[in-house]
C-alpha cells in the first residue's frame, strides 16, 4: 500500500490587492508535509507537550500574530523571560519535528505593476504549491491529503475548483494522470478545531514572508524555517523548489 503524506497549509499576510499594508505587503502561504502516521503519533503530541509546559493547556491555539503581539493565551509572554524561553522551546520543537515545506510567497505591490488584472494571490500560491507538491512527490508511489484553514465557505469552493481544475489538467512538467495518482485528498478545517499542523504551518508562514521582504536582514526563525524547505535533488537551492516567490 503507498505510504501517504500529509501537508497543512496555512497564510500569512492578506489576499487583499485593494489596500496593501506596506509595513508587510506580502501574502504567503506556506504547506508542511509530514508522513500521516509520524503526524499522528509523533508530532500532535510534541506539539501539546510544548502547550502543556507553558501554558498548562493545549487547548489553545499557536498563532504567530498573537504570539509576536502577546495577545490573548499569550498574554503571559510579556514577561521577557518568560518569552525567551518559549522562543527557544518553540524553535526546539520546530527543530525537532520531521516535516517539509513547500510555499509559495507574493509580493503584492509587484504584482499590481506588473499585472494590469492580476489573479488572487491566494489562488496563484495554491497553485503553485499543487504543482510542487505533485513533482515532491516524484517517482514514488506515495500519495498525499491536503488540510486548508476554512476561510469562510465562497473561498474554500474556490478553493476547491482550483484544485478539481487542478487534477483534471495536465501541466507542464506533470500529467492529469499523475496528479490524480499523487493527490488524494483535500479538506477544509476551522482554525478553533486545534490543529497541530495548521498551526506549524501559521508559524513557518511568517518568517518566509519576513525574508522575502527583506532578505539581507538577520532572521533567526527563516534560518530555522529555511532547513525544512524541499530543495532540488542533490543541492541546497530550495528557491522554485520550497519556496515560490512571484512575480
Amino acid at each position: 500500500m503507498p505510504q501517504m503524506k500529509i501537508m497543512f497549509l496555512d497564510e500569512s499576510g492578506d489576499h487583499s490587492l485593494d489596500k496593501i499594508d506596506q509595513s508587510y505587503p506580502m501574502f504567503v502561504l506556506a504547506g508542511c508535509i509530514f508522513d500521516f502516521d509520524y503526524y499522528f503519533e509523533k508530532a500532535e503530541k510534541q506539539v501539546n507537550e510544548l502547550k502543556i509546559c507553558f501554558f498548562g493547556k493545549n487547548n489553545l491555539i499557536l498563532r504567530s500574530y498573537d504570539i509576536r503581539k502577546q495577545k490573548s493565551d499569550f498574554a503571559c509572554l510579556v514577561d521577557r523571560k518568560r518569552r525567551e524561553e518559549f522562543y527557544q522551546a518553540l524553535d526546539n520543537l520546530v527543530k525537532r519535528l520531521e516535516f517539509k515545506v513547500i510555499s509559495a510567497a507574493i509580493e503584492k505591490n509587484k504584482l499590481k505593476n506588473q499585472y494590469s488584472a492580476p489573479d488572487n494571490p491566494y489562488h496563484l500560491c495554491f497553485q503553485f504549491i499543487l504543482e510542487r507538491a505533485v513533482m515532491y512527490l516524484g517517482a514514488s508511489r506515495e500519495k498525499m491529503m491536503l488540510k486548508i484553514e476554512s476561510r469562510e465557505t465562497h473561498n474554500d469552493q474556490k478553493l476547491a475548483k482550483i484544485y478539481e481544475k487542478f487534477k483534471e489538467n495536465n501541466h507542464r512538467y506533470i500529467t492529469a494522470a499523475e496528479v490524480q495518482r499523487k493527490l488524494a485528498d483535500l479538506s477544509f478545517s476551522q482554525k478553533m478545531q486545534n490543529i497541530a499542523g495548521m498551526q506549524i504551518a501559521d508559524l513557518v508562514a511568517y518568517p518566509l514572508g519576513k525574508w522575502v521582504l527583506n532578505s539581507g536582514a538577520e532572521n533567526k526563525a527563516f534560518a530555522i524555517v529555511q532547513k525544512k524547505l524541499h530543495r532540488r535533488p542533490n543541492s541546497k537551492d530550495f528557491l522554485n523548489y520550497g519556496l515560490k516567490i512571484f512575480p
